[in-house]
């Protein structure tokens, strides 16, 4: 009996530390878990011990059997409304997986960004990282170390506390090309790109992931601003 009571003691402590390590720890919520960069970033969150636990925005109901996977479903018509995290990554982009397997969750369009980070803010949440698809080969380098456009000014005004900003690649990636010179251009740039300085690649969804959630663990208070030179310095696999 003494031996019982024991090993029920010590099981209750393991279970009070984890619950203090979990207290302990911040939760994220990520809008836009689709295309590449969507699915490797919540593998990313996922992983690891950093997190207490994670919460994916859906369009459908999605039943969770992942470890510190939360699910947070947003029928289509309803009116916006994210429940509360310690931090929130918006990912803008589409629905591309082959196997569509990440039909469940809800992607995130260029003209929702500003209403889902003011539901984010709303909810209470105060640290806040975006990728967003900007042009990042026609811009100088001052340029694009600015403010590129008024949706991130208008981001700047909600007001968090911290804002990370990645712009690694161009919108081409996340919208249908229906310019036939430019997708002959595409394809003649796909095959010198064995040719071209390692500098000159577009980044990797893997880079993308490394360079968005090691810049979120060491941003202060503030803007940072996280362009295609800072994640190709960032390598994939680094966090």
């Amino acid at each position: 009996m003494s031996e019982f009571l024991h090993s029920s003691h010590g099981g209750q402590t393991l279970e009070a530390r984890r619950g203090q390590d979990d207290a302990a720890r911040p939760t994220a919520l990520l809008y836009g878990a689709c295309g590449n960069t969507g699915e490797l970033l919540l593998t990313e969150l996922l992983g690891g011990e950093h997190y207490a636990g994670v919460t994916a925005v859906t369009r459908v109901p999605l039943p969770s059997t992942t470890r510190k996977l939360g699910v947070h479903f947003r029928p289509e018509g309803t009116p916006l409304s994210l429940p509360y995290a310690d931090e929130a990554y918006l990912v803008i982009g589409e629905h591309n997986s082959f196997y569509r397997r990440d039909e469940a969750f809800r992607a995130l369009g260029f003209d929702e960004l500003l209403p889902v980070a003011q539901a984010a803010r709303a909810a209470g949440i105060r640290r806040l990282a975006v990728v967003a698809p900007v042009a990042i080969y026609s811009h100088s380098s001052a340029f694009r170390h600015s403010l590129m456009n008024l949706a991130e000014y208008e981001l700047l005004d909600l007001d968090f506390d911290t804002l990370v900003l990645v712009r690694p690649a161009g919108p081409e990636k996340f919208e249908r090309q229906r310019n036939w010179g430019k997708r002959i251009g595409d394809f003649v740039l796909r095959q010198l790109h064995g040719l071209m300085p390692e500098a000159y690649h577009p980044p990797t969804s893997k880079m993308v992931v490394a360079a968005t959630t090691r810049a979120m663990r060491a941003a202060r208070p503030g803007l940072a601003i996280i362009d295609a030179d800072a994640v190709h310095e960032t390598p994939a696999g680094s966090v």
